[in-house]
């Protein structure tokens, strides 16, 4: 795993390390204002050699110096806990006194420094003042032996200055912030591959291996409407078919394999062969999805020229129709199409649409902005059992299942009628058709002026080609495997 990728990680999990954090200053917040307090207090004792001693100055720093150690031993003894414990005024075991108590030789002097430590400021200057006065009395001078030549005084006695050192706010929020920022920082990653939906569009791009082709959603997210505006993403469907080699170079008979993702990929299906009809190709759609085919809009998309729906599962209910049965269930010869769509909206539950890739030219996963990740890895090896590869995904609206209804695209425009191949309607020849529906399927944006050679037939509602009904006039396989 590469820097930018964990950098990319803990950006999208950044909230979990900015809670760790806030958490983590909170209970030290928490506990800096309700641990009980500890008071320091502080007192000095000096060494010297007495003057009874007839030495020299040097060689008395030097015979202090060597002793101070002794005297240190012995003021951390239990004895001298005992005595100090026995002093007026303090109410405190020997043990206590013992574990209260800190000394320690100030450098280069031979200062005693005296430190007392207590959960109540009195008791600590207390306990540093009897401690000094020990270590300077008879006690100690009898240990080291009367032929020690020492001198032992008090310094500095404990001053009125007692402060708490224990809890410190300043440190313990400090700490608890660092603490927060570590648990922040180990539990991102692993909530990041616990997570079984991708973030974004490039999680769903690392994860099938493929490039972003299109997008076909009413309300995108900030990140892709970013990364539309960063690259060359198809947002309207002629310019999908252009970089499908679907227009613009005629080498016969195109197959485009659309795999879905939870049930997605009918809106975009239909896009797809209308404009390219629109173009004057005879286009095909065939579908696995039966809910989908008996809904008013796969019925009115049967009715428009140039456009055949075959239903590919023909109410059998025991799989669906694959080569000669499919080919038995096209109205015209399959040569004759320039363009067939196979639509399969969810091969996860249902992997058998997956024989649509073996006619596939290119195939394509058609996805939310945030599916199941497990979702996609299936898709994507039912892809690759089939010898194929992922050419590319686009994106869609949830709202583009079945029974959802038709949901504008991001930045479409209203849609406008095509002419279906009802009778009363004039025929059309395939070069003024070719101009006046390539806005059927438009997705760019709202606000973008039409091009002057766009010209829009819309079909008045009074003309609306009426439902004939039923599902009839989807191609349907008879039970003898030929056309209804």
């Amino acid at each position: 795993m590469s820097g930018q990728q964990i950098m990319r990680i803990y950006a999208l999990r950044r909230w979990w390390v900015i809670t760790s954090v806030l958490a983590g200053i909170i209970v030290g917040s928490v506990l800096a204002f309700t641990l009980p307090s500890i008071y320091e207090s502080r007192s000095q004792a000096i060494v010297s050699v007495s003057d009874r001693t007839n030495v020299t100055a040097g060689e008395s720093a030097a015979y202090v110096g060597d002793r101070i150690p002794t005297i240190l031993e012995i003021a951390k003894s239990a004895d001298f806990a005992r005595v100090v414990a026995e002093t007026p005024g303090v109410d405190l075991s020997a043990s206590e006194v013992r574990s209260a108590l800190q000394f320690a030789l100030v450098p280069e002097t031979t200062v005693i420094g005296i430190t007392a430590n207590a959960d109540d400021p009195n008791v600590a200057r207390q306990l540093a003042d009897a401690a000094s006065e020990t270590i300077s009395d008879s006690f100690l001078i009898s240990q080291l032996g009367p032929d020690s030549g020492l001198e032992i005084s008090v310094l500095q006695e404990a001053g009125e200055g007692t402060s708490a050192v224990f809890p410190d706010p300043v440190r313990f929020i400090a700490f608890g912030g660092l603490a927060g920022l570590t648990v922040g920082l180990i539990l991102a990653p692993l909530r990041h591959g616990l997570d079984r939906r991708v973030r974004d569009v490039r999680d769903i791009r690392n994860t099938v291996g493929a490039q972003l082709l299109g997008v076909r959603d009413a309300a995108p997210s900030r990140s892709l409407r970013r990364m539309v505006a960063n690259s060359g993403v198809a947002t309207s469907t002629p310019v999908l078919l252009a970089r499908l080699g679907v227009v613009g170079s005629r080498t016969g008979t195109r197959a485009l394999a659309l795999c879905g993702i939870e049930g997605v990929g009918n809106e975009l299906a239909s896009d797809l062969v209308e404009t390219a009809a629109a173009s004057g190709l005879n286009c095909a759609l065939v579908s696995a999805d039966p809910a989908a085919l008996q809904t008013a809009h796969y019925r009115e998309l049967s009715q428009v020229r140039g456009i055949d729906v075959v239903d590919a599962d023909g109410g059998r209910g025991g799989g669906i129709l694959s080569g000669r049965d499919l080919v038995a269930a096209m109205p015209r010869p399959y040569d004759s199409y320039d363009l067939i769509v196979y639509l399969g909206t969810d091969l996860v539950a249902r992997p058998d649409a997956s024989l649509y890739l073996d006619r596939a030219d290119v195939a394509i996963i058609v996805t939310g902005e945030a599916p199941e990740r497990s979702d996609l890895l299936v898709t994507r090896e039912l892809i690759r059992a089939h010898g194929s590869a992922v050419d590319g995904f686009v994106v869609v609206s949830r709202n583009d299942r079945v029974g959802s209804g038709r949901s504008r695209a991001y930045g479409d425009r209203p849609r406008r009628a095509v002419k279906s191949r009802e009778r009363t309607e004039p025929d059309i020849s395939r070069g003024s058709r070719s101009s006046s529906i390539r806005e059927a399927a438009d997705w760019r944006d709202a606000s973008e002026p039409a091009t002057a050679e766009m010209e829009v037939v819309a079909v008045p509602r009074s003309r609306e080609v009426p439902v004939r009904g039923s599902v009839d006039h989807i191609t349907q396989p008879n039970s003898a495997g030929g056309q209804k």
